[in-house]
């Protein structure tokens, strides 16, 4: 049974999909600036729907072959399919989630890390993109992620 946040978050990722697809249909393309294409993986994470999620990165995958992701969604499609048994994707979106951020991960197992003095080509880069709430609109719980069946 969903609890009443987790149907808000599968309701978010119901219908950030239906946009993605509505547009394509209308346009033959999607036009995204604002980043609207990474949301439906999170909120299925969010929303204890990892499958789902996965299923949405198969599409996201060939829709957006070229995409360099965003440091949230790349921890979030590393989630996703890890919790499904996907091994192997998750470590490529793990290991792309680290370089996307490299203050990320070091943030979420309390360990941040200061600026470092190096060029960032993009806001996405700096320590301050991980700082909640950007990040996380609630915590993660680092324990449901110690093995692919715990989201059950």
């Amino acid at each position: 049974m969903l609890i009443d946040e987790q149907k808000k978050y599968r309701d978010r990722a119901n219908r950030a999909r239906r946009e993605l697809l509505k547009e394509k249909e209308k346009f033959g393309a999607i036009s995204d600036g604002s980043g609207k294409r990474y949301r439906a993986c999170v909120y299925f994470v969010l929303s204890g729907a990892p499958e789902k999620a996965a299923e949405f990165l198969d599409w996201f995958e060939k829709e957006f072959p070229d995409d360099v992701g965003e440091p949230t969604f790349l921890l979030y499609a590393a989630l996703a399919y890890y919790r499904v048994g996907s091994l192997g994707e998750a470590r490529g979106y793990l290991l792309d989630a680290m370089l996307s951020n490299i203050y990320l991960l070091p943030y979420l197992f309390s360990r941040p890390m200061p600026k470092q003095d190096m060029w960032h080509s993009s806001n996405w880069e700096q320590p301050d993109y991980i700082e909640p709430p950007r990040l996380f609109r609630r915590p993660v719980c680092l324990s449901q992620a110690a093995s692919p069946d715990s989201s059950n």
